[in-house]
């Protein structure tokens, strides 16, 4: 299907003027928390900072890296993947970073005030000194957000800052959970440092909670105030109007945290189809004075877990789908620019997804922030692969990451760990942390007892991993809700959308399915430069993804987004039984279809003959749709010209409430026969017989030669230049065992009619039966029959032998441009598609439409 169109330039301006609007500390007169970066705002935005590291690339003298970055991909240390034998090499010569900067600080900046120094993630050990003195403990951990209080560390003028980052950590638990696993590892201080200047009395965070209903719960987290000091809570919506009434809560004894309760009205909710975000005013006054005004997203909604039955968001079911998320790109590793992050939620909402599984860490803050600007559904991992972090260290990073995220609308799921590194004693502290109270879930191996040892007292969502078919059925079966959340292992072209066609059809019809999540979005290949720059996937581990390193779109891409489409078009036979309406399902939660915008287009293909491919639009208009309201089907009637039967193809465009394409869909309107006359040549030719071989036709500059035992085309020559196709038609089949071959001599025979030759073939090579028809313009046509052995078969069809190297390019009227993978069919548009003999090797070279392979109704084609 088409890829749907997004104004990414219009995007990157709402999102950026919308947080700015809401979020930016410099919008009011009031004294509000002020940044000093120290690094740039994200990895396109770096800044150079002195650096060494003690082993490695590049090793043992100062020079410059930028900051956020990881420092194997500045010609730093060594590319290591999380096993193997750069793992152990990682072990035994331990990387060491000793960053360096200057930066000045203002006097202004420093009195009466409170100055916090910000790292947002670092791998792994992080030891600090703020000019010459250690700033706090060394944290350890590489990807939760930290901080210190370094008010008393800072002077007026230049200071300097001094990071020793350990690219392993010396604590075995953080070692053991977050340094083993599927997946590169890198060091370095790879996301933003920023100071945070604050007045004396301020507020240090809050926590929402705030339902579908618009009930608002706040936890207000400020340094120690007074009697007589004041909280006033407003909330403004999307255009700085405040709705409601201000919130007041005097205090009236020296505390820190501040619990407020608000109700609001009809408040439009919050969901991935309509990501509508408020925004909470905090203010500290002493009498009419404002101390601090602090700024807060948040939306209204209400996600929940019923258990024994599904997820429901704002009251109505519904099933995830999406895929597990690293952060990264081929070229910075884990440091990702602002776009970075913007593309890989486009990517996904492009898909249809509804969900994100951000696994094995967090992400960048700014990934929940697109998340809920744009409306996508998102969980958040604690950080682990396959070991379990202790009590200790596991309660301190569930405290850092919740303490982070906790207020992003987006996130409905928290993962205590990913398969088999789920702590149960873990589980309490995400929900003192959580005002929200969402259940964090245990990932499970695919053999793993999930029940085992673990009794909660809520049910466990069973979320097994790579479950086959019949597995997934029988689960579907049981009481508990099914979400797998890897599932349909997408290495090359299996897994990814091959299959997911019925396990979605599975899921949809269990009263306890939940949803899937694909492993995984993205091939995580790095560019190697100790490899000349190649794309290093570790051989084949990291090649999981339904997109190439940079997001390059493969088969499974459309598959995923037609079968998770939001709208379904039901089968069109051909011009068969059209009478020019078409039915529609509403799959959608919360939109209804005359929400949405639709249009026919009428088409005709160019011929085989024309130098240019693909259609054009000869008429078009707007669809008016019923009121259609999710889960509903509605027949559409297109009101199309009375000569709509005259033109070759129909499309339907459906267009989202925010103006994406969510799905095209073609059809012809012309039966095959229609298309198999453009290949006649457009000149009457002269078709004859060879006297001395009664096998070999000629017509006009084209010579046949056929086989006179099998009765198979053997030998096609153009001004006697041969082409390199031969045997034709040949069965290839594959089963489960071996691939088949099928030789044998036929009996054939050739007669004459009035107008044309036939050349029949029956029990040769496989075949019951098959015939060739020569008309007088020398235009061939194949009728023929075969049956199988008894087996089950990967592949099965019929096609000729032919050096594939001779082939240019070939171009064809099918649904492509891309092959389809045993019971992957779905993704392709029908069209004229013409591609070159181009080399597309998996883990290598990403460089589709694939040439060769398996393509999806074919009506005509040309090589």
């Amino acid at each position: 299907m088409q890829p749907a169109h997004f104004n990414i330039q219009k995007l990157r301006w709402l999102i950026a003027f919308s947080l700015y609007l809401f979020f930016n500390p410099q919008i009011s007169t009031a004294q509000q928390t002020h940044r000093i970066w120290l690094s740039g705002q994200d990895e396109a935005t770096a800044v150079n900072w002195n650096f060494m590291i003690s082993g490695g690339r590049n090793s043992g003298y100062w020079t410059q890296i930028p900051v956020p970055a990881n420092w194997e991909f500045h010609g730093f240390g060594n590319y290591t993947y999380g096993y193997g034998g750069d793992f152990d090499k990682m072990n035994k010569n331990p990387e060491i970073g000793f960053y360096k900067q200057k930066f000045n600080i203002e006097d202004s900046d420093r009195v009466n005030t409170h100055i916090r120094l910000v790292f947002e993630g670092a791998m792994t050990d992080t030891q600090v000194k703020l000019n010459g003195k250690i700033v706090g403990k060394i944290h350890q951990g590489g990807y939760t957000k930290f901080s210190y209080d370094v008010t008393e560390f800072l002077q007026t003028g230049i200071n300097v800052i001094e990071v020793t980052v350990h690219k392993n950590s010396n604590n075995a638990s953080i070692q053991n959970s977050e340094r083993i696993g599927d997946f590169w590892m890198f060091g370095g201080i790879y996301r933003p440092v920023y100071l945070e200047i604050l007045p004396q009395k301020h507020v240090k965070r809050v926590a929402i909670d705030a339902d579908m209903n618009g009930d608002l719960k706040m936890d207000v987290y400020t340094s120690p105030l007074s009697n007589g000091d004041q909280i006033v809570i407003t909330v403004l919506n999307d255009e700085k109007q405040i709705i409601g009434k201000p919130v007041y809560t005097k205090v009236k004894t020296s505390k820190d945290q501040f619990l407020v309760r608000a109700k609001f009205n009809a408040p439009k909710q919050w969901s991935h189809e309509f990501p509508n975000l408020y925004s909470a005013k905090i203010q500290l006054q002493k009498g009419t004075k404002i101390l601090h005004e602090y700024y807060q997203k948040f939306g209204f909604r209400t996600f929940e877990i019923r258990d024994h039955d599904g997820f429901y968001l704002n009251g109505k079911k519904l099933l995830l789908k999406g895929a597990s998320i690293h952060s990264f790109r081929p070229d910075s590793g884990r440091a990702l620019s602002k776009d970075d992050i913007l593309q890989n939620v486009l990517l996904m909402k492009e898909m249809n997804f509804n969900t994100a599984r951000p696994c094995h860490y967090p992400p960048d803050d700014y990934f929940f922030d697109v998340c809920d600007s744009l409306g996508l559904l998102a969980f958040d991992e604690l950080p682990g692969w396959k070991i379990p972090l202790n009590n200790k260290e596991g309660t301190r990073l569930v405290k850092e990451l919740v303490v982070r995220d906790v207020n992003h609308p987006s996130i409905v799921l928290w993962s205590n760990g990913n398969h088999m590194s789920h702590n149960p004693e873990l589980d309490s502290v995400f929900f003192t942390w959580d005002i929200q109270k969402r259940r964090p879930l245990k990932n499970a191996a695919k053999n793993e007892d999930i029940f085992a040892n673990y009794s909660p007292n809520f049910d466990i969502v069973d979320t097994r991993y790579y479950p086959s078919y019949d597995s997934l059925k029988r689960r579907l079966k049981g009481k508990h809700i099914v979400l797998p959340n890897e599932a349909l292992h997408a290495l090359y072209d299996g897994g990814g959308a091959a299959g997911l066609k019925e396990y979605w059809d599975a899921l949809e019809a269990s009263k306890v399915g939940g949803g899937l999540m694909i492993w995984a979005l993205f091939d995580e290949g790095i560019v190697n430069t100790d490899k000349g720059g190649a794309i290093d996937l570790n051989g084949n581990s990291a090649a999981d993804g339904i997109v190439g390193p940079y997001g390059e779109k493969e088969g499974s891409f459309y598959a995923i987004r037609e079968i998770w489409s939001p709208i379904r078009l039901l089968e069109l036979n051909e011009s068969i039984n059209f009478n020019g309406t078409v039915q529609l399902q509403n799959k959608f939660i919360f939109t209804n279809l005359n929400q949405c915008k639709f249009k026919w287009k009428l088409q005709n293909f160019t011929g085989p003959n024309e130098a240019s491919a693909g259609h054009r639009t000869i008429v078009s208009n707007k669809v008016n749709v019923p009121d259609t309201p999710p889960g509903k089907t509605t027949s559409l009637k297109l009101e199309l010209p009375k000569n709509w039967k005259g033109y070759e193809a129909l499309e339907i465009e459906a267009v989202s409430p925010k103006g994406d394409v969510v799905l095209s869909w073609r059809f012809p309107l012309k039966k095959k026969s229609h298309f198999a006359k453009k290949l006649s040549p457009p000149i009457k030719l002269q078709l004859s017989r060879d006297k001395n071989n009664p096998y070999t036709f000629i017509a006009g500059r084209i010579k046949y030669k056929f086989n006179e035992n099998t009765g198979s085309l053997k030998e096609v020559s153009v001004d006697n230049k041969t082409l390199p196709i031969s045997d034709l038609p040949s069965i290839f089949a594959s089963n489960t065992k071996d691939s088949l071959s099928l030789f044998s001599l036929g009996k054939v025979s050739v007669q004459k009619h009035e107008n044309f030759y036939t050349i029949k073939s029956i029990g040769a090579n496989g075949f019951d039966s098959f015939t060739w028809i020569i008309d007088q313009n020398g235009t061939l046509r194949l009728d023929y029959s075969y049956t199988l052995p008894t087996g089950n078969y990967h592949y099965a069809g019929i096609g000729m032998k032919t050096n594939a190297k001779a082939i240019i390019s070939k171009k064809w009227l099918g649904e492509g441009p891309f092959r389809i993978y045993n019971n992957r069919t779905n993704g392709g548009l029908l069209d004229v598609w013409d591609i070159k003999n181009t080399v597309n090797t998996p883990g290598k070279i990403w460089d589709g439409p694939e040439f060769e392979g398996f393509f999806c109704s074919m009506v005509l084609g040309c090589i």
